[in-house]
């Protein structure tokens, strides 16, 4: 059943009780012509108040359905204006580092081991930077997912 059916049911059966208690309070008989505005003015009344209320939740979830696509789009904005700033810093970070590669290279009583251990790091931190910048989902658990071993 639908809203407008319930509340036009609710409305007459309320309209009906309270017409028939207020008769019996009065000891009057309840006359046919009475029965049949106590039946047709909440037929009259409920449904378009019904109706109006329907269009009025309608519109409420559009608005919040508006709302969190806003919320969503700027979340988003927000999650990849932090990214590129990130990747700039880190980006410049490891081309930075690569003076202390072209140094290590320059000695060569440097460990081989520790240098290739380096490399790695550097590979690593690169790879790490591009999974972030490419998560598509923007949602923690994604974006943790992302970086994670």
């Amino acid at each position: 059943m639908t809203l407008m059916s319930v509340t036009t049911v609710i409305s007459i059966i309320s309209s009906v009780v309270i017409l028939y208690l207020i008769y019996q309070l009065l000891g009057a008989k309840v006359q046919t012509s009475e029965l049949v505005y106590g039946i047709s003015a909440p037929l009259l009344i409920a449904s378009p108040i019904t109706w109006y209320l329907y269009g009025l939740l309608k519109r409420l979830n559009a608005l919040e359905e508006e709302l969190r696509n806003s919320i969503s789009r700027e979340k988003e904005k927000i999650y990849m204006a932090s990214i590129t700033s990130a990747q700039l810093v880190i980006n410049n970070l490891l081309n930075q580092l690569a003076l202390v590669d072209l140094e290590i290279k320059n000695h060569p009583k440097f460990s081989k081991e520790t240098s290739e251990q380096y490399k790695e790091m550097l590979a690593e931190a690169a790879e790490l930077m591009k999974q972030l910048s490419s998560v598509d989902q923007i949602d923690a658990d994604e974006i943790k997912r992302s970086v994670s071993p």
